[in-house]
């Protein structure tokens, strides 16, 4: 198996999206993460989900998605003790992520300053918003305010929709992928160096950096980006949606070497004049008429006949897909993305993801279930040297559950 986190400890103080999905990496290259969770009902993941049955046993679905191979610890955090507790597990991990307002962990006395005091090699990460300095740093937010926030809105879209944001919370999962990399990044650099670190991430980055050619291109030149529609990013007249005779189909014929491939697959359907477009300046300037000439073939046709078609051309071409569609080709199956889990107090498998990417050909799967709320707090408490006595009174006290 590949586990190259293997022996690391991350100690998970985050909830809902891009956090848990950060740590969710690192348990599944090996890391053992111990989420730690408030007495209520923990993440407030646990109560989210298309499924009441799995909210009322706090295993929402929102909540199972990404917390395979972790362990849960219920802490009260406002509490002495309970600050105590996790200190003492700061004092024994790698790793300590926290994704709250910047200045709330300081408040519990859990900040970079209290934390690095007493573990000098650990990596410290916050996921935000914002970041933890500029004027906007104390301000909370979600995905979808981001989104609107940070101009993706207004490139999404067509000037007769207006603004629109993108369907899929992709700024969260960028974000936790974005953590994912700088700590696994940081563990080698204390690895050599011996100090700590901290990481300042933020959804408010990561979703610029995901526009990073349109960002750049405006600040150098003052361009300004509008809704595309579905047109291709390259601006190629040749590239973009067509209708066909049943759901849309996408192309990319960017260059002189696609073009001429594209025109080389029209004309087995019908007759489509090569030489006519053959330079590159006469497409351009004359765009809308090139695009009624190929809608006029594409029409003819059904859209997976097409996509096979263009692909056999090695011009780069997909229909319009359904969730449902995709989710039930070969080539997702192939993929092995999502896998079983067996859940332990409900007794039903549920799909989980995998990590994005395969090793020597396998994927990198979880291996145990998300956790039950709190069901690892008597065995993280013995690992620090509270006996069953002492988390008895803990638990008397409210200090733990």
């Amino acid at each position: 198996m590949f586990k190259p986190l293997k022996g690391i400890k991350v100690l998970d103080l985050t909830g809902v999206l891009a956090g848990p999905y950060s740590t969710y990496q690192l348990a599944l290259l090996g890391a053992e993460v111990i989420k730690m969770e408030n007495l209520s009902y923990g993440d407030w993941t646990r109560v989210g989900g298309k499924d009441k049955e799995l909210n009322n046993k706090y295993m929402g679905t929102t909540f199972l998605i990404q917390n395979s191979d972790k362990k849960s610890i219920q802490l009260d955090l406002k509490s002495k003790q309970g600050k105590e507790i996790a200190l003492k597990l700061i004092k024994n991990v790698d790793v300590f992520v926290e994704n709250m307002r910047p200045g709330k962990a300081e408040k519990l006395g859990l900040g970079w300053d209290d934390v690095s005091l007493i573990n000098d090699k650990i990596v410290y990460c916050s996921i935000s918003a914002f970041g933890q300095d500029g004027p906007l740093s104390k301000r909370g937010a979600y995905d979808h305010v981001v989104q609107g926030m940070t101009g993706i809105m207004t490139i999404t879209g067509t000037k007769e929709t207006g603004p629109t944001k993108v369907g899929a919370p992709y700024i969260d999962y960028a974000t936790g992928l974005n953590a994912a990399f700088a700590i696994t990044a940081a563990l080698h650099e204390t690895k050599k160096n011996k100090k700590a670190i901290r990481l300042d991430v933020s959804m408010m980055d990561t979703s610029l950096l995901l526009m990073a050619n349109l960002v750049t291109e405006h600040l150098n030149s003052g361009w300004i980006p509008t809704p595309m529609g579905n047109e291709a990013q390259s601006g190629s007249p040749s590239s973009g949606m067509y209708n066909t005779k049943t759901e849309p189909i996408l192309l990319a014929a960017n260059n002189d070497h696609q073009f001429f491939a594209l025109c080389d697959a029209l004309n087995t359907i019908s007759v489509f004049d090569k030489e006519k477009w053959e330079l590159e300046s006469y497409r351009k300037n004359n765009k809308e008429k090139l695009r009624e000439e190929l809608q006029g073939i594409f029409i003819t046709q059904s859209a997976e006949y097409l996509e096979t078609l263009l692909n056999d051309f090695n011009v780069p071409a997909g229909k319009i897909r359904t969730l449902p569609e995709v989710l039930s080709e070969e080539q997702f199956l192939e993929r092995k993305l999502w896998n079983k889990i067996n859940i332990k107090n409900i007794n039903k498998y549920f799909l989980v993801p995998s990590i994005g990417f395969k090793v020597n050909e396998n994927a990198v799967v979880p291996e145990n279930p998300p956790p039950i709320l709190g069901g690892d707090t008597k065995s993280i408490l013995n690992s620090i040297g509270i006996n069953d006595n002492e988390i008895d009174i803990l638990r008397e006290q409210d200090i733990i559950n």
